[in-house]
């Protein structure tokens, strides 16, 4: 849990909020420390703000931060602020983000309220939603005993959180000025997502919840499994690779350390593998897209729009999904997979957060084809 003397002044921060703490959710890595037994150390507090609660409720964020001596950080604007914990060396620093979807043109800051703003946060909508309260017990910084809820993400979230920060840092999209940075930013936020699976009770109702958070945003659910497939896929994945960087830093490099490490690697990539996409998702997943693709493959459409005319099946419906032709699985193998005929058949091996995942995709996707004024005169008839 969150160790002295942060949690002393984690307290007083929560009781002077009063009840506009509801609305903070912890993330990053002090939620981990309520997910594993040994989280790795870290001071810093991210919290993902309710920024439409907090709007229609203002709580005077800003005044209760500068009543407890807290200062903008100055490079911040608005969103990370810091004081020094007194009788230490150490700094108490907290930074507010918000959902992306929030912001506004190209700021990446969300306004809260005067002298409060909010990073954007990718996945922030779903973040919030999936989070618990726990509790925190200790002392505020006169003595007076403490006992404050405290919400915080749920781990399938902080994995959708940390694919995100993954990708963003292993791609250096900063520039190369950062990339060493973001380098080791990278091989942290892979092994701790490995960490957070090593920490899961059940792997199969983790993979579960981890798909089902994106029943509201199925984009976003696709692009988030398809980074937990290019960076975890293989023993050669990105992920794992990282991840190996990391357990060799400062590590010994005797024989038995080199069949430790060879073993754990081994270990992870098998782990990680039960909540990659399945054969069938990837598979379907890539049949929506050229199917959809009316560019370069319109005649594999008309094929498919002629199948659902047939049978009497709306474009847009999850049923559709059952009726793409075999040809479409042509591209969606790796080597061991069976190969790929029936639609219907894949469909039924998904898994019910896969279904909903992909019934949403479909949904989104199927747009292209709706839009198609040719497609729309030939087979309006099913054309919802």
């Amino acid at each position: 849990m969150i160790p002295e003397p942060q949690k002393t002044y984690l307290l007083e921060l929560l009781a002077a909020l009063g009840p506009a703490a509801n609305e903070f959710v912890l993330v990053g890595g002090q939620a981990l420390k309520f997910v594993l037994a040994e989280a790795r150390a870290t001071r810093d507090f991210d919290f993902l703000l309710d920024a439409i609660a907090l709007r229609e409720n203002p709580a005077n964020v800003a005044e209760k931060l500068a009543a407890l001596h807290y200062t903008v950080v100055p490079e911040s604007r608005n969103f990370q602020f810091q004081k020094p914990i007194p009788g230490t060396n150490e700094i108490m620093r907290v930074e507010f983000m918000a959902p992306q979807e929030l912001k506004r043109g190209n700021d990446f800051r969300i306004a809260i309220e005067k002298e409060l703003h909010a990073r954007e946060c990718l996945g922030g909508t779903i973040a919030l939603q999936e989070s618990d309260l726990h509790e925190v017990t200790g002392a505020l910084p006169d003595g007076t005993p403490a006992q404050i809820n405290l919400r915080v993400t749920r781990p399938h979230a902080l994995v959708l959180l940390k694919l995100l920060a993954l990708d963003d840092r292993y791609r250096n999209v900063r520039g190369p000025e950062h990339a060493a940075h973001d380098r080791d930013e990278a091989r942290v936020h892979a092994s701790d997502i490995i960490a957070i699976l090593n920490a899961a009770i059940d792997i199969a109702a983790f993979r579960e919840a981890f798909y089902s958070q994106f029943a509201g945003d199925p984009a976003l659910g696709i692009r988030v499994t398809d980074h937990l497939r290019d960076y975890f896929q293989e023993d050669t994945s990105p992920g794992i690779l990282l991840y190996e960087e990391s357990l060799r830093t400062g590590a010994p490099v005797d024989r038995n350390a080199r069949t430790q490490l060879a073993d754990e690697l081994r270990r992870a990539s098998r782990m990680m593998t039960e909540i990659i996409p399945s054969g069938s998702f990837s598979a379907l997943r890539f049949a929506v897209d050229d199917i959809c693709n009316i560019d370069q493959r319109r005649g594999l459409a008309e094929d498919f729009l002629q199948g659902l005319m047939n049978a009497g099946v709306p474009v847009s419906s999850e049923q559709a999904i059952q009726f793409f032709p075999g040809e479409v699985f042509g591209g969606a193998y790796r080597r061991g997979d069976v190969f790929k005929t029936s639609a219907y058949e894949e469909v039924r091996k998904l898994s019910t957060g896969e279904q909903t995942l992909m019934a949403g995709y479909w949904r989104i996707r199927s747009t292209a084809l709706l839009n198609d004024e040719g497609f729309k005169v030939r087979f309006g008839v099913i054309w919802k």
